[in-house]
């Protein structure tokens, strides 16, 4: 393979041009996939729901975004047992896991409803 130097002026300027074009989509492809928030904490309102799994069985849920999340560090002024939900301002992370939530059989089992994502709360206030 020759080397760009042993090439004529014209085809050394053409490859260079290719070079720079090729370059700048590049960088330009970069600059445009980066994501603009690095912030791995979400926040906003949301409320405290409960989900009661069978008698005295109950899981305290964060719905946020009309999402449910399982709270690992959920204070215990928010473990209330009320048919209503509690609003609050909230910040978390989500977490890279997933907590089943149960709901009553017939006869008062807790059986599987679905898994929803656990998340860390880094503040949480009653609204």
């Amino acid at each position: 393979m020759r080397e760009l130097s042993q090439f004529p002026g014209t085809i050394r300027h053409r490859y260079m041009k290719i070079y720079k074009f090729k370059t700048l989509l590049f960088l330009l492809f970069l600059i445009f996939s980066c994501e603009n928030n690095m912030d791995p904490n979400r926040e906003g309102t949301a409320e405290v729901v409960i989900s009661v799994a069978s008698r005295g069985f109950y899981q305290f849920l964060i719905k946020f975004d009309d999402d449910l999340y399982y709270p690992e560090n959920l204070p215990e002024e928010f473990k209330v047992v009320s048919q209503e939900p509690i609003p609050a301002n909230i910040k978390f992370r989500l977490l890279d896991d997933q907590e089943d939530i149960f709901q009553p059989a017939p006869n008062d089992v807790p059986v599987f409803l679905m898994s929803v994502p656990v998340i860390k709360i880094v503040s949480i206030k009653k609204i």
